[in-house]
């Protein structure tokens, strides 16, 4: 690997004296000469009409690199603008060409005499990319990023509490193009304030390798480009929030209290933010990847000390930029749960769980890209991810048939783990030669997962009484190379030939021990397991690109060769021989119909490996009434995905409308085998010379291949503003279908869930002294079973929300929040009809309105709840989790803002919404 990695550098740089330009320019508004931030400016070649383009700075400048001898038009645009072209010509041999000024006049007819008034065009479509205008949508004062985009069409938020847009979860949020702590999309959403946005940009972000030789391969992921506006570029800006109160429940005693303080230091390309929070009513700035940690706990009340740092720069030109952050994270939490587990045979579990769990996380991630010159750049992307957890269990269950018991057990259940996670690639790229689209580039990657931990397990059950200690270390990384060469074919074709090799290597040491004369020292050897392996892949693959202006398509297809290799060491020599060869095809398909219409198609296939928890054949009996254990015997799975989706939008008409048609089909699925004992049973899992023992009633699952595994997925979204634009409207309905096979107790069962869903969001766009949104959205789900159809059922769930914030008077704002659950059809007891009502009452103060005094309320009528329906091939779950209740809080909030980036009479904290000015829309810029 080193040998490959060095000797394909040092053939990049020899080659770097090739004949490559840079052409430059700046885009400006014509009228006061302010830099248009995010304005398009794009090269198109002629005659071949191949695009390569890219975003405007801060400063108004741009830089397109690598671009090769030729004719070419150059095209700025930019919301609310008119277009502007004009030819440019790149001689051979010339380092860089400028473009000088670009002035881009304000869209709309000249009156000399005429004051006209008009509210801004809500969004654009340019391609796949819907560009939203932040003026167009009226928020509250001191709303939040995430705020407003609830408000745009397309995106909404969905039942895991995760942002959608397009049907899809987003997957990162950029922040002026840059990336903003990472890959986290809630560390935007939830800091950077409403008033400092000019608009959202949604798109399909592709690949680095994609991006740079311009072959699209349909590898990419939903994301949200922040735009900020110009003000906002050069200072300091944030917001720091205070309060306590007591609690008034008698489920959560004790008092609540919320500090945080975000502050962002923004000085053109150099920016700095700083994130900081200590409170105990489950509040979060952050991805729940840093407070979940090791335990994999979700819900409860959770005290939470957290700080982050985020840097970006870029030197020499933008030809070195940087982007960087830092987290910590200490999460203590509590939980409690109550659970009703219905198996598909008839037999009934039942469960109290209470826990505790103090978690550390440190994580880390960078992003190095240099240009080494016009033609050859070199990108590092390393990260590096630490958590500790503690956690304290018990838990009291009970299986039953009929009414009658079966078997009983009460369990503590204590751990110390930590896991250690350095990961990162490096890409190498090359442009060759003066034709655009011939490339060379290596990535390299890495990853490694060290974890290891202690677990003490003591029980007493109708059957047996356990003391135990097991010891856990494991270590599994990855290491790959991809070697990927385009060349262009024609004036609309380019072809792509690739290599790639993976290694990972797995190793896994479980030693359990029973107490035993004063100390854990007797081996328990059913519980004991000690194996390695390693997986190899490798494979090479052609693909072929058809490119015109409104046709983009893509086939191809790659060849892979797959190795598992495996050894048992303890407590019998098993060796695990297993080679799998497959072959990949994918397709992609583009058709543009207009600027604001565009059909895509994506067909893709994959295979995945099993991992180390699946493949380890050793019993986990930390509740010993629910068994599981790995399979040594698995085999990968390999799964066919087709996506469709439609998308536009009338600028005329301020409509948005997308539709998403999703599917999935794999075979040799890695699925559950399930064994529930009619009485006390001795059983030897299948691959294993394990002997596990099951209480009457207990349950011993094991991850085996089976087959006919499938999802289907549609989704569809309208959105326009309605009554003279007043109304923002959002409708989103949807329909899906999934089989899961499983076995139980031999019996081949396969699980199938259809569902219907419908939305409907209404926002206000009216003032922003008054801001409301009023959402609802409801699911029918049915779960149909193949085994026994006795067991089959169907349950209702609606989530109705309103958000209402309300300037009275001068600096007096009333805020209600109101969230109405229903749950019909669950087991009884956990059908639930309740009402959650938060409110506040606020006092602005301080010049400028930076400050604010605010007596907030949660949970007025004391009826919050958490309630979860899971659906596997052996049973229907479901599940009640303690939430926080009822408290009151004082709270003080300061928006720390220098002058220019106050509100004004024509930017108002909303962003406005309408433009004024004479002889037409010449009015403030991004209308």
């Amino acid at each position: 690997m080193r040998l490959l990695f060095f000797a394909v550098l040092a053939w990049l740089l020899a080659l770097s004296a090739a004949a490559q330009s840079t052409v430059r320019g700046t885009v400006r508004d014509a009228k006061d000469q302010s830099p248009l931030v995010g304005a398009n400016a794009i090269l198109i070649h002629l005659p071949d009409s191949v695009r390569t383009g890219t975003a405007v700075a801060v400063d108004g400048g741009f830089e397109l690199s690598g671009v090769a001898p030729g004719r070419y038009i150059f095209l700025a645009s930019f919301v609310g603008y008119k277009d502007q072209r004009q030819p440019v010509t790149v001689p051979a041999n010339r380092a860089s060409v400028s473009l000088g000024t670009i002035k881009l006049a304000a869209d709309g007819i000249a009156l000399k005499t005429v004051v006209v008034t008009a509210r801004a065009a809500q969004q654009s479509q340019n391609g796949d990319t819907i560009s939203l205008n932040a003026k167009a949508f009226k928020v509250n004062p001191d709303a939040t990023a995430g705020d407003l985009i609830t408000k745009m069409p397309g995106i909404q938020v969905g039942p895991d509490g995760k942002t959608q847009a397009q049907g899809e979860n987003v997957a990162q949020v950029l922040v002026d193009g840059k990336p903003f702590f990472g890959t986290d999309p809630d560390a935007a959403l939830k800091n950077l304030p409403a008033d400092a946005i000019d608009r959202v940009e949604i798109f399909d972000q592709q690949s680095e390798q994609s991006k740079f030789s311009g072959f699209k391969d349909g590898s990419t992921q939903k994301t949200l480009n922040i735009i900020t506006k110009p003000q906002f570029h050069n200072g300091q800006f944030g917001r720091a929030v205070g309060g306590a109160g007591p609690s008034s429940s008698a489920a959560t005693k004790g008092a609540r209290y919320r500090a945080s303080l975000n502050l962002n230091d923004f000085h053109d390309n150099r920016r700095v933010t700083v994130l900081t929070q200590s409170n105990n009513v489950n509040e979060q700035n952050f991805g729940n990847a840093d407070l979940l940690g090791a335990s994999g706990n979700s819900g409860g009340i959770s005290t939470t000390h957290a700080g982050g740092l985020n840097y970006s720069n870029s030197w020499n030109k933008k030809a070195t930029e940087l982007t960087g952050s830092y987290f910590f994270n200490r999460s203590n939490n509590t939980l409690s749960t109550t659970t009703n587990r219905q198996f598909v045979i008839g037999t009934l579990y039942q469960e109290t769980a209470a826990s505790g769990s103090l978690t550390y996380s440190h994580r880390a991630n960078l992003r190095f890209e240099h240009k080494i010159d016009s033609a050859t750049s070199v990108l590092f992307r390393p990260a590096l991810a630490w958590q500790q957890n503690k956690t304290n269990r018990t838990l009291a269950g009970l299986t039953s048939r009929d009414g009658t018991p079966l078997s009983s057990i009460n369990t503590q259940y204590t751990t110390d783990n930590q896991s250690f996670n350095p990961s990162g690639d490096l890409l190498l790229r090359r442009r060759l030669g003066t034709r655009p689209g011939r490339t060379i580039s290596l990535t390299l990657t890495g990853s490694l997962n060290d974890r290891s931990g202690t677990t003490l397990l003591r029980t007493t059950s109708t059957t047996a009484n356990l003391n135990q200690r097991a010891d856990l270390t494991q270590h599994s990384g990855t290491l790959g190379a991809t070697l990927a060469h385009t060349e262009p074919l024609g004036l609309h074709s380019q072809a792509q030939a690739t290599y790639s090799l993976s290694y990972a290597p797995n190793n896994s040491n479980k030693r359990t021990f029973d107490f035993q004369a004063g100390d854990y020292s007797r081996l328990d050897t059913a519980l004991t397991n000690v194996f390695s392996n390693h997986y190899l892949t490798q494979g090479g693959g052609l693909s072929y690109r058809y490119n015109t202006r409104k046709v983009q398509a893509s086939v191809g297809v790659s060849g892979q060769v797959a190795q598992l290799r495996g050894d048992q060491t303890f407590p019998v020599a098993q060796p695990v021989r297993y080679t799998f060869v497959n072959v990949l095809p994918q397709a992609t398909f583009r058709y543009l119909l207009d600027r604001t219409h565009n059909l895509r198609v994506l067909y893709r296939t994959n295979t995945s490996a099993p991992s180390l928890n699946q493949l380890q054949a050793v019993v986990n009996n930390s509740n010993p009434l629910q068994l599981t254990i790995g399979n040594p015997a698995l085999r990968q799975e390999y799964q066919h995905s087709l996506t469709t989706r439609y998308t536009a939008s009338n600028p005329e008409r301020k409509g948005s409308f997308f539709a998403l048609l999703t599917g999935s089909f794999t075979q040799n699925p890695i699925a559950n085998r399930t064994i529930v004992a009619a009485r006390d049973t001795l059983v030897i899992p299948a691959g294993t010379d394990q002997v596990a023992h099951l209480p009457a009633g207990g349950q011993l699952t094991q991850s085996t291949n089976l087959s006919n595994e499938y999802t289907l997925r549609t989704q569809a979204s309208y959105g326009r503003p309605i009554l003279g634009a007043k109304l923002n409207l959002n409708a989103n309905a949807g329909a899906g279908y999934s089989q899961n096979p499983g076995l139980v107790n031999q019996g081949l069962n396969y699980s199938r869930t259809p569902s219907l869903t419908a939305g409907l969001t209404l926002s206000s766009n009216i003032s922003e002294r008054l801001d409301f949104t009023l959402s609802s959205n409801s699911t029918q789900s049915y779960v149909v079973n193949t085994l026994n159809t006795r067991l089959d059922s169907r349950y209702f769930s609606q989530s109705s929300h309103l958000r209402l914030s309300w300037i009275v008077g001068p600096g007096i704002s009333i805020q209600s929040d109101v969230a109405h659950q229903l749950y019909r059809g669950l087991s009884n007891a956990y059908n639930q009809n309740y009402l959650l009502w938060n409110a506040s009452l606020g006092k602005k103060i301080f010049e400028g309105q930076r400050g604010e005094i605010k007596l907030y309320a949660f949970d007025l009528l004391g009826q919050n709840r958490a309630i979860q329906r899971n659906v596997s091939v052996a049973y229907v779950s479901d599940v009640q989790t303690t939430v926080l209740q009822r408290y009151l809080m004082l709270m003080f909030t300061y928006n720390i803002r220098p002058a220019s980036m106050l509100p004004t009479n024509e930017d108002g904290p909303s962003g406005g919404g309408e433009r004024r000015g004479r002889g037409g829309f010449n009015g403030q810029r991004g209308g």
